[in-house]
C-alpha cells in the first residue's frame, strides 16, 4: 500500500461510493467487493427489510470470521513458540553433553541467533551425530 490517499469510486449493495484511503484503487475495490458479496448473502439467507440490518449482519459475519481468524493465528503462535522452546531446550542438552568446553552455553535461555550459531557450530566442529 501507499502512503498517499487514493479516491475510488466502488458499488456496494446497488450504491455507489467514494472511498479516500492508502490502499490502492484495486485493493479497496476487492474489499467494496467483498462487503457487498457479504451483504448480499445476507439476502440470500433472509429476507431482511432494511439495508442497515443487512449491513450490520453482515459485520457481525465479517468481523466473527475476523476473530475466528485472530484465534487460529494465536494458536499457531503459541504452537510455535512452544516448539521453538522444545528446540532450544534440545539444544542446549546437545551442547551440555558435548565435550566441546568452547561451546558450552552461555545462558539458561538462548536467543534464537545463539542457539541457530551454536548449532551450527556443534554440526561444523563435532563428528558425533546429534541423536533426534
Amino acid at each position: 500500500m501507499s502512503n498517499r490517499t487514493e479516491v475510488t469510486r466502488v458499488n456496494i449493495f446497488g450504491r455507489e461510493y467514494t472511498i479516500r484511503g492508502a490502499g490502492s484503487p484495486a485493493y479497496i475495490a476487492e474489499i467494496a467487493h467483498y462487503v457487498d458479496m457479504k451483504m448480499r448473502q445476507m439476502t440470500d439467507n433472509a429476507t431482511m427489510a432494511s439495508t442497515a440490518k443487512v449491513a450490520i449482519f453482515a459485520a457481525l459475519n465479517i468481523a466473527d470470521e475476523l476473530y475466528q481468524k485472530r484465534e487460529q493465528n494465536q494458536e499457531l503462535e503459541d504452537s510455535f513458540s512452544s516448539e521453538l522452546t522444545h528446540l532450544a531446550d534440545r539444544v542446549e542438552q546437545v551442547l551440555s553433553e558435548t565435550s566441546h568446553p568452547a561451546l558450552a552455553v552461555k545462558s539458561a535461555e538462548p536467543d534464537s541467533s545463539a542457539v541457530i550459531e551454536e548449532a551450527s557450530t556443534i554440526q561444523q566442529n563435532s563428528t558425533s551425530e546429534i541423536p533426534r
